[in-house]
C-alpha cells in the first residue's frame, strides 16, 4: 500500500471549518459534538490521537498555552513551564486567601473553571502577547442538560462561567479560545448550546477519503490486503471511525487471515449495532421482491425506486415511503427484500426513548448521525406511529416528543439526503402518523398492502411462505382449491401460522411432506382472532391513505375518497375513536 507522505494529512471538513471560524474571530467559544469525537485523529504521519490532542498540536499549535480539562483528569497543561506559571498564580491566590491550591488543585468545574479563569486573566494583564486554548472534554459532564432551576448550585454557576466567557470582550480581542467536547448537544445545557455566542460543530465518523488516508497509512502484515484491496475497504466501511477500522486490522493482523467483503460486512453490522447503543440493528434477507406473494403494484413501485438507485438517479428516488396495511400483510418482509434486491443496508431504529433528562434526544443524534455515515441506507420504523411523537404534545412529557419530533422531520425532509437515506413508517395506523411526517417530501409514497383476497392469491402467498419455511408438499395437493373455501380473509401472518402448525404435526407424526388432508383440516381448523370492526377500520384507512390507486384491490378501487371517508366515520363512531378522516 501507498503511505501518505507529508508531514500533517490533509484536513477534514469540519476541521478546515473550525480553522477558518478561529481565524475570523468574532467568537471564541466552539461546541465539538458528533460521533466523531471518539475517534483518532490525524497528528501527522502514521500517527493518531484523542481529539484533544488533536486541537492541541494541530488546530492550535500556535498558541503559547493549551490547557485540557475533564472532571476525572482536572486541569493539565501540554507544556511544562506554563504549568509551572499556572502554579505561581495559584501560590498567590493561596497566599492571599489561606487556601492550598497549588497543592491540591480541585477537579470540580465550579472552582476549577475559577481558577482557570484567574490565570488566563493574569496572564492577558502581564503578556501582551499571550495566547491561550481551553479544551474542555466531557463538557456534558461539566455543563449538563437539564432545568436551570432544577440544577445544583455548581453546575448553574459552570453554565454562568461558560457563557459569560464566550461573551467577555477581553477574550474575544485577544487570542484566546474555549473548545467543549461532547458526544451529544442534547447532553449539553440547552442555554449554552442555544446561546449565539458559542458556535456548533458536528465532528462526524471519517468519510471514503479519510478512510483510504487511514489505511494506507497504517500499514499491515503483507497477507491482509491479499483478498481486497485498502481502496474496496475503505468503501466497504462507510460508518466506521478510524477506531474500528484499527480494531478490524488489528485482529487481521493477529490472525494471520486476510480481509474479504463478507468479513468486511458482517463486522460492520456488529461496529455499527455496538457504536448506536443498540438502537440500530441490521435487517437481511436472501431473497428479492419475487419472494413476496401479491401486492404486485407495491412491489413494481419499489421495483422502479430500485431501478432508480442502481442507475444513480438519486433526484427522482422517494425522500420515504409510507407503508400501512392491516396487520400481518407482510409489511417489514417486503421491505426486507427490496432492500435486498437493491444492495444496500437496511437498519430498524428501535426503541431509543430513555426516562433519563436528555437522554431520548442524545439517542437520536447519536443516530441520525450513524445514518449519514452509512448512506444509502434503508430505514425502518416499525409501528411508526406510536415511535415517531409529534408537536402537539403541549409539554406532556416535558417537551421530548415535540423536540424529537422537530430532529426527525428536519432530518427527513433535507432533501440533500434524497437517496442516501430511504425512510420506510410501517404502520397499521398511518391516521396517527403527524401530517408533517408523511407529507410529500418526507414520507412521500404511501404504499398500501392488503391481505390475498382470492383462493389464487392465498395460494400464491401460500407457496412463498411453504418456500421460504422448507416444508415439502405432497404432489397433487391443489393449494388453491383449499384456499379458496376459507371462509373469511386470511393474512400472510395467518397463512403462515396455518404452515407452523402443519409443520408440528409432521414432526410429531413423522410425515416427510404436507399432505392435502392435513393442510385442508388446519385450514378449516384456524381462526383468527375476530375483531371486524378493528380489521375493517385498517383496511380502509389504508386505502384512504395509499398515494396511488392502483395499488388498492377492486372493490376499494371502485369506492370513491368520500364514500371511504364516511365509512371511516361510522367505524370510527363504532369503535370510540376521535378524529377528522378527512384530513391527511
Amino acid at each position: 500500500m501507498t503511505r501518505p507522505t507529508d508531514e500533517q494529512p490533509a484536513l477534514a471538513e469540519w476541521a478546515r471549518t473550525l480553522q477558518r471560524r478561529i481565524r475570523q474571530r468574532g467568537i471564541n467559544a466552539f461546541i465539538l459534538h458528533g460521533p466523531g469525537v471518539r475517534d483518532i485523529h490525524p497528528l501527522g504521519t502514521r500517527r493518531r490521537g484523542t481529539i484533544a490532542e488533536f486541537l492541541a498540536e494541530v488546530m492550535f499549535s500556535d498558541r503559547a498555552v493549551i490547557i485540557l480539562y475533564d472532571r476525572g483528569s482536572g486541569i493539565r497543561f501540554t507544556d511544562p513551564q506554563a504549568e509551572q506559571d499556572f502554579r505561581t498564580v495559584l501560590k498567590a491566590y493561596d497566599r492571599v486567601g489561606g487556601t492550598n491550591l497549588a497543592q491540591a488543585q480541585p477537579r470540580d468545574p465550579d472552582r476549577a473553571l475559577q481558577l482557570l479563569e484567574t490565570y488566563l486573566l493574569y496572564q492577558l494583564k502581564e503578556n501582551p502577547r499571550f495566547s491561550a486554548a481551553v479544551i474542555i472534554d466531557f463538557a456534558e459532564t461539566v455543563a449538563p442538560a437539564g432545568n436551570p432551576g432544577q440544577l445544583p448550585v455548581e453546575d448553574r454557576n459552570t453554565i454562568v462561567t461558560l457563557r459569560r466567557w464566550s461573551a467577555d470582550p477581553l477574550f474575544l480581542q485577544r487570542q484566546v479560545t474555549f473548545c467543549l467536547v461532547s458526544e451529544s448537544t442534547a447532553a449539553l445545557n440547552e442555554a449554552l448550546v442555544a446561546d449565539a455566542r458559542t458556535f456548533e460543530l458536528l465532528v462526524p465518523v471519517p468519510d471514503e477519503r479519510e478512510r483510504y488516508s487511514f489505511l494506507a497509512g497504517r500499514g499491515a502484515t503483507p497477507q491482509t490486503f491479499s483478498r481486497i484491496d485498502a481502496r474496496k475497504v475503505s468503501v466497504l466501511t462507510s460508518g466506521l471511525t478510524c477506531l474500528h477500522l484499527e480494531s478490524l486490522l488489528a485482529e487481521a493482523d493477529s490472525n494471520g487471515a486476510a480481509l474479504d467483503p463478507d468479513a468486511l460486512t458482517r463486522e460492520k453490522k456488529r461496529l455499527i449495532e455496538e457504536a448506536s447503543g443498540g438502537l440500530l440493528t441490521f435487517l437481511t434477507s436472501t431473497t428479492g421482491l419475487d419472494a413476496v406473494a401479491g401486492n404486485e403494484g407495491a412491489k413494481a413501485l419499489l421495483r422502479e425506486t430500485a431501478a432508480a438507485l442502481r442507475q444513480g438517479r438519486l433526484d427522482v428516488v422517494p425522500m420515504g415511503f409510507l407503508v400501512c396495511g392491516p396487520v400481518g400483510t407482510g409489511k417489514s418482509f417486503m421491505v426486507r427484500c427490496f432492500a435486498a434486491e437493491i444492495g444496500i443496508p437496511v437498519v430498524e431504529l428501535l426503541n431509543f426513548r430513555s426516562m433519563w433528562q436528555g437522554q431520548t434526544e442524545a439517542n437520536l443524534e447519536r443516530i441520525l448521525g450513524l445514518l449519514d455515515a452509512l448512506g444509502p441506507v434503508a430505514v425502518v420504523i416499525d409501528e411508526a406511529d406510536a415511535a415517531l411523537g409529534n408537536r402537539e404534545m403541549r409539554g406532556a412529557d416535558s417537551g421530548v416528543s415535540e423536540r424529537v419530533f422537530a430532529s426527525l422531520a428536519a432530518f427527513m425532509g433535507d432533501t440533500r439526503r434524497r437517496g442516501k437515506v430511504i425512510w420506510f413508517l410501517m404502520t397499521s395506523r398511518p391516521d396517527l402518523v403527524p401530517v408533517d411526517l408523511k407529507r410529500q417530501g418526507r414520507a412521500e409514497e404511501h404504499i398500501a398492502l392488503f391481505p390475498p383476497s382470492t383462493g389464487e392469491e392465498r395460494a400464491r402467498v401460500f407457496e412463498s411462505l411453504r418456500a421460504r419455511l422448507q416444508i415439502p408438499l405432497e404432489p397433487g395437493t391443489d393449494a388453491a382449491k383449499l384456499f379458496n373455501d376459507v371462509p373469511s380473509a386470511m393474512s400472510p401472518a395467518d397463512i403462515e401460522a396455518v404452515l407452523v402448525r402443519a409443520s408440528r404435526r409432521m414432526a410429531i407424526e413423522k410425515q416427510p411432506a404436507l399432505a392435502a388432508k392435513l393442510l385442508q383440516e388446519l385450514i378449516a381448523d384456524f381462526q383468527p382472532p375476530a375483531y371486524p370492526a378493528e380489521l375493517e377500520y385498517q383496511r380502509l384507512i389504508a386505502a384512504f391513505e395509499c398515494t396511488s390507486r392502483q395499488l388498492l384491490p377492486p372493490d376499494l378501487a371502485a369506492l370513491s375518497h368520500d364514500a371511504i371517508a364516511q365509512r371511516l366515520s361510522e367505524l370510527r363512531a363504532v369503535l370510540g375513536r376521535h378524529g377528522d378522516v378527512g384530513s391527511r
